[in-house]
């Protein structure tokens, strides 16, 4: 049988069995790349992900859902007092694997003379 499409596959061509083979063109693999180096490879900007927050939900617990930790969730978000979040607060979410630098909360203090 495939003798029979071999046949017909020259024949398409225009060609008989002995006249084709030659006049085809060869066939090559495309030339070997080498993946890119580490120095070399672009990184996508990352999308910013918010969460807003629902009743009953804990900062914790939305850390642990995002995969990030409780410190970082918080410090990204600027968070003063932790115990003090509200449902329909908005959180924007840190990425994963990316530690956050803790800043303390900007305090000011006014005097009266």
């Amino acid at each position: 049988m495939s003798i029979v499409i071999g046949l017909l596959a020259l024949s398409a061509c225009g060609g008989d069995d002995t006249a084709g083979v030659d006049s085809l063109p060869l066939l090559t693999a495309a030339p070997a790349t080498a993946a890119p180096s580490a120095e070399s490879t672009t990184t996508l900007p990352a999308v910013e992900e918010y969460y807003t927050i629902q009743q009953g939900d804990t900062l914790f617990g939305i850390a642990k859902s995002f995969g990030v930790t409780l410190e970082d969730l918080i410090a990204f978000n600027g968070i003063a007092d932790p115990d003090a979040i509200e449902a329909g607060q908005r959180l924007k979410i840190p990425p994963v694997g990316v530690s956050i630098p803790t800043v303390a909360p900007s305090t000011t203090t006014t005097t009266t003379p």
